[in-house]
């Protein structure tokens, strides 16, 4: 009899469990790009980039950063910037570099999407020289139509708004010109059975 009973347990606790497990793995939202260096012939003129979104930014915590900013500093609010973790980009050459993703918002458009990666400024080139700064973060957009496919901009020296209001984010001022994403494409997870 006891033995039922731990069989029954152990069969109800995989039930809770199993799916916070699994669901996780699914969650991920991928995108791949192509993206020009401008560095040839001495580096590779474009390399990939991987998107992966774990999770999508919250008006809420919109709300939240344009609060602590003007309660406390841009101090305190890079700080609660750099406790949300919202996936990653990756530059997939020899050279390479993970970079956080910090907050992502996708914006519905006519045509299809756009996507808004805001991410803190730092190095991601090995072999480029760093060069003064005015603003803190770097910027990704990606244009996307209805079937997943578009192009993009990875702004390396840029200011984030922040609309409380509509709890919102999006590109500022920035310096530099952008490097250009020619190709992007949302990778479409494939579910069992079709």
């Amino acid at each position: 009899m006891r033995m039922k009973h731990r069989g029954k347990e152990m069969v109800l606790l995989l039930a809770a469990v199993l799916p916070a497990l699994i669901a996780p793995l699914g969650a991920t939202d991928i995108f791949k790009a192509r993206m020009f260096t401008g560095r040839a012939p001495v580096e590779p003129s474009v390399v990939s980039i991987r998107i992966e979104i774990e999770s999508w930014t919250t008006p809420g915590e919109i709300r939240q950063l344009q609060d602590v900013l003007s309660q406390t500093g841009i101090e305190a609010m890079l700080n609660t910037f750099n406790g949300m973790k919202k996936g990653v980009v990756r530059f997939m050459y020899a050279r390479g570099w993970n970079l956080p993703i910090h907050t992502a918002q996708v914006v519905p458009t006519e045509k299809g999407k756009k996507i808004v990666l805001m991410l803190n400024r730092q190095g991601w080139d090995p072999g480029a020289a760093q060069t003064g700064s005015r603003h803190y973060f770097m910027c990704i957009e990606l244009n996307l139509n209805e079937k997943g496919k578009g192009e993009g901009r990875f702004y390396e020296d840029a200011q984030m708004e922040l609309d409380s209001t509509l709890g919102t984010i999006k590109l500022g001022a920035y310096d530099g010109a952008p490097r250009s994403l020619p190709q992007v494409q949302e990778v479409i997870k494939k579910t069992p059975g079709s």
